[in-house]
């Protein structure tokens, strides 16, 4: 018999509502997590998905590429990707992220309900099963839905893959057109080129990675160009057709390219809206995103929003950052976290990873600030890795030397860049670099380096 009045209730069972379930009920408090699956969109499609996925297709081109260099093997036929094989493999992984979530929750005593939730009014949720619904009531919800794919209206003769049906695909694709240029786009951008097809990204705007530093970005595409990936900014898709075993993909600037096959990843969105808010009193911007505080709770109080279901950020650390919040404050507990504080990392070709403001930001908010560019390269772990060079930047406070962001790409940045987001977070100046030793070899050896700059 499920009961009908709660304390305290989670809507999704992904990182973001299972990391504040789990606090909350570590602290003692009565928690009844709401799901139709646990791991939610992260472990069906999500980042569980692309990271897996990115690992595997790492090994795979090491293999292909490198492994010759000291291994004696003789092969009658090329290796070639095997996606059942991978599908197994992300299948067999992602069952062990989910038994541990679920450990989890035990240990921290947390109630589920399987089922499919929508607010009734401000303090009351419907949660329908296979069999019944229920009316829930609660003191407080946390929203914790996720995100889904933005929906393209191009219209199109072809079945289009994105991260729901990737696994669709049987064998490697001789080309792919990837339609987005954001943090999604480029990650199977990587993926497909390391597994062999030709790549080509198409970005509407005029540039791809628009968070992330222009100088870093630059940095990625002329590698990203090295290695083969066509980058094309500024131009849309009109339609999608499908002649005989090809693929049209018709541009607005009069111009069309051939394709095997299109990847969509124009986007994500909060699935928030599928809850109807609008009866618990739950606001929104022009933009469709929640109106929240800085402790995200909704204009409703009673309700806090967190993870992707935020519009915020949509990396998976958010998803744990967020989840602190939310929970801290329901705790009554002070603790200095921000968004501000969040570093975003991709395991791209080469890795990007960044936190705070850029320098555009810095030059918008009208900040005294100075920047520090410093290249890295023939540095040893860079040689035993096999990575390019690299590149940092740094914007800080002119007169306190406090940092206001970090952008990086190559072998290292996310190492780099969290070492500067634990320096951001602690307010910590970069004089102090000097004052630590960094174990060898690491990438982050190079911030002595960048210790002497700053002088």
């Amino acid at each position: 018999m499920v009961k009908q009045f709660y304390d305290i209730v989670v809507i999704g069972a992904g990182p973001a509502g299972i990391e504040c379930a789990k606090k909350l009920g570590d602290n003692g408090k009565e928690v009844l997590l709401i799901d139709k699956i646990v791991g939610g969109n992260y472990c069906y499609s999500g980042s569980a998905v692309s990271n897996i996925l990115l690992h595997v297709s790492y090994l795979y081109e090491r293999t292909v590429n490198k492994a010759s260099n000291f291994v004696d093997a003789d092969c009658d036929k090329p290796l070639a990707f095997d996606f059942k094989k991978a599908k197994k493999h992300v299948d067999g992984s992602v069952a062990k992220i989910i038994k541990g979530f679920i450990e989890d929750l035990d240990a921290a005593n947390v109630m589920s309900l399987k089922g499919y939730a929508v607010f009734e009014d401000a303090q009351t949720l419907r949660v329908t099963d296979d069999k019944q619904s229920y009316l829930i009531g609660f003191n407080k919800a946390v929203v914790a839905v996720g995100s889904c794919n933005m929906v393209s209206n191009v219209p199109t003769t072809k079945k289009l893959i994105d991260s729901t049906n990737i696994f669709d695909m049987t064998a490697t694709p001789k080309s792919v057109i990837i339609v987005g240029g954001g943090f999604i786009g480029t990650e199977y951008a990587t993926f497909f080129r390391r597994i062999g097809s030709t790549v080509t990204i198409i970005e509407k705007t005029d540039r791809i990675l628009s968070t992330i530093d222009r100088q870093v970005v630059k940095e990625y595409e002329d590698q990203m160009k090295k290695n083969g990936v066509e980058i094309i900014k500024g131009v849309s898709v009109d339609r999608i057709e499908k002649v005989g075993n090809k693929t049209i993909v018709f541009l607005n600037n009069d111009t069309k390219l051939e394709s095997e096959e299109v990847f969509v990843s124009i986007g994500r969105k909060p699935n928030i809206h599928r809850l109807c808010p609008e009866k618990a009193g739950i606001r929104f911007y022009d933009n469709g995103l929640p109106k929240l505080t800085k402790k995200l709770r909704s204009s409703n109080r009673s309700i806090y929003i967190i993870g992707d279901t935020t519009g915020i950020n949509m990396f998976v650390n958010w998803a744990f950052m967020s989840a602190e919040i939310a929970a801290n404050d329901i705790l009554e507990q002070e603790k200095n976290i921000s968004a501000d504080y969040c570093p975003r990392i991709l395991k791209l070709d080469p890795e990007i990873a960044a936190v705070g403001i850029s320098e555009d930001d810095a030059k918008n908010l009208k900040l005294d600030y100075k920047v520090i560019r410093h290249n890295f390269k023939n540095f040893e772990n860079s040689i035993v890795h096999g990575t390019i060079k690299g590149f940092i930047k740094i914007i800080y406070e002119e007169n306190t030397k406090k940092i206001l962001g970090c952008h990086a790409v190559g072998g290292g940045a996310s190492e780099l860049v969290t070492t500067f987001a634990m320096m951001l977070q602690s307010r910590i100046s970069l004089n102090r670099l000097e004052d630590f030793v960094f174990n060898h070899p690491t990438f982050c050896g190079v911030l002595g380096e960048i210790a002497g700059k700053v002088k």
